[in-house]
């Protein structure tokens, strides 16, 4: 009986977490220009949508875009845009929230 109240409560609080958090704003940033950059999007502040893009055949002067999700330290995603775009996401740790645990956003291109 313990066990299925803690899991009522526990649902409960998910619950309440997803729903407040559907009605705090999202941040969204963007890099870069039309033919070579990148962007993140947070979702619900809970997962983030990034993506990067280089476009040669649109007349960029780089040879790629790239994009890295890390926290605490170690590298999430990375990913490469050599001549198109590339996406991907990540979910936030949703056991820690100090700012050690942080995901942070990061581009490049060369």
């Amino acid at each position: 009986m313990k066990n299925n109240l803690k899991k009522r409560i526990g649902a409960i609080l998910c619950s309440v977490m997803v729903a407040s958090s559907m009605v705090m704003a999202a941040d969204a940033a963007s890099f870069g220009d039309s033919k070579c950059g990148a962007s993140t999007k947070e979702v619900l502040q809970v997962k983030y949508d990034g993506a990067a893009w280089n476009y040669k055949n649109k007349g960029s002067r780089y040879s790629w875009a790239s994009f890295t999700y890390s926290r605490n330290g170690k590298t999430l995603m990375k990913k490469y845009a050599y001549n198109g775009k590339v996406t991907g996401s990540v979910w936030d740790d949703l056991i820690h929230w100090d700012d050690a645990h942080t995901t942070k956003f990061n581009w490049n291109r060369g």
